[in-house]
């Protein structure tokens, strides 16, 4: 066989809220597999990718198999939220009448399980609430720039204490400026973004139980406006609707995400549902977008010698067929095939590893990408 260019395997472990992101400091060599090299070129493996997987032979690459070369260990960047909290005087309504267990006090319950959930590893968070001043005062309530500090500073979840300090520190009681807490919002998400590796996905969450009321230009269009702006830089805007409030889908279609609504029936339906819905926004934060480890200091990469292999939770491990147009939806592409940094989940692949939480994804480099029958080589 003739000579191949290098390649690497690399392993993860990944949850719901995991990734893919490898160093080339953790590579080690796999077996016997002798290095030769031309002057001055890339070190190149004379076994290095041999074939002999099929197309559409699901499960038939591992690390263990002959073609596989080197591996490196993998963890994933952390998505970054920055939560908007409403504390308007209707949070303190009871729930099911007098007697009853506040809004507020039933979605302190559904926030601050998120943020201690060990499912909410990899993800970062702030926290500010809305409106500022229990005075009411207009400067201060309707001004952007208060609110663009948090009062929980961006940290790495879970984080029990933080959080529910915050909350527990805090009471309805100002209407609902909407606009100039978004505003807030993305400013901070801005100078978050600033910050961080170009890997490192930013969103805004906003959570109210109502309309935009008071401060000018406080409507649900300039809100929408608000949001698709930070959009346009890559930021998204999640928006979580509490009990009946309306029109919550204006902001979050500005923000390019679908808003989700929490019903107020009983407390522990608020509860629930508004933790599932921050984990459903935490595992969509994250995204499906794997950093791509490049091959150890003067070695090659081939692209058509990648295969990517997911263990479901409780289940068997099974190869993903390369799709570089995702006509497989269960499938993966590269960003880019001729120089590829990340590796990209296709749309129902993606949505079965965001339900997954248990589950495990080996990327394993050296042998030849498995594609489905008739599908087109990266090239």
């Amino acid at each position: 066989m003739t000579a191949g260019p290098a390649r690497i395997v690399c392993i993860s472990a990944l949850g719901a809220l995991t990734a893919l992101a490898c160093s080339a400091g953790d590579a080690r060599n796999l077996g016997s597999t002798k290095p030769s090299a031309a002057p001055g070129g890339p070190i190149a493996f004379e076994d290095g990718g041999a074939p002999g997987n099929a197309p559409g032979t699901v499960g038939a690459v591992t690390a263990g198999s002959a073609c596989a070369t080197a591996a490196a260990g993998a963890t994933r960047p952390p998505a970054h939220l920055v939560f908007m909290y409403d504390r308007s005087f209707s949070m303190g309504f009871t729930i099911g009448g007098a007697g009853g267990m506040s809004v507020w006090d039933a979605c302190k319950a559904g926030l601050t399980g998120f943020f201690a959930s060990s499912s909410s590893a990899g993800l970062r968070a702030s926290l500010a609430f809305f409106g500022r001043d229990d005075t009411l005062d207009s400067l201060t309530t309707c001004s952007a720039s208060s609110y663009a500090k948090p009062d929980v500073a961006m940290t790495s979840l879970p984080n029990a204490t933080a959080f529910s300090q915050a909350i527990n520190a805090t009471k309805p009681f100002t209407g609902t400026p909407t606009l100039p807490a978004l505003q807030g919002a993305i400013a901070h998400a801005k100078a978050i973004k600033a910050k961080v590796g170009a890997h490192e996905r930013v969103s805004v969450v906003l959570v109210t139980d109502g309309a935009p009321t008071g401060c000018t230009d406080n409507t649900l269009d300039a809100v929408h406006d608000a949001a698709a702006a930070a959009a346009a830089l890559g930021i998204a805007t999640y928006v979580v609707g509490i009990g009946t409030v309306q029109n919550m889908q204006t902001i979050a279609s500005g923000g390019g995400t679908t808003a989700i609504q929490v019903s107020a029936a009983s407390p522990s339906q608020v509860e629930s549902d508004l933790e599932a819905a921050l984990g459903q926004i935490g595992a969509s934060a994250l995204g499906c977008e794997f950093a791509l480890p490049p091959p150890p200091a003067g070695q090659a990469l081939d692209v058509n010698a990648v295969n990517v292999n997911y263990t479901p939770s409780g289940g068997a491990a099974s190869t993903l067929l390369y799709s570089g147009d995702c006509s497989d939806g269960k499938g993966w592409r590269y960003d880019s095939v001729t120089a590829p940094t990340k590796i990209l989940f296709c749309p129902a692949m993606c949505k079965t590893l965001e339900a997954d939480r248990g589950g495990k994804m080996d990327v394993i480099f050296g042998c030849t990408t498995e594609l489905p029958a008739g599908g087109a080589p990266p090239k």
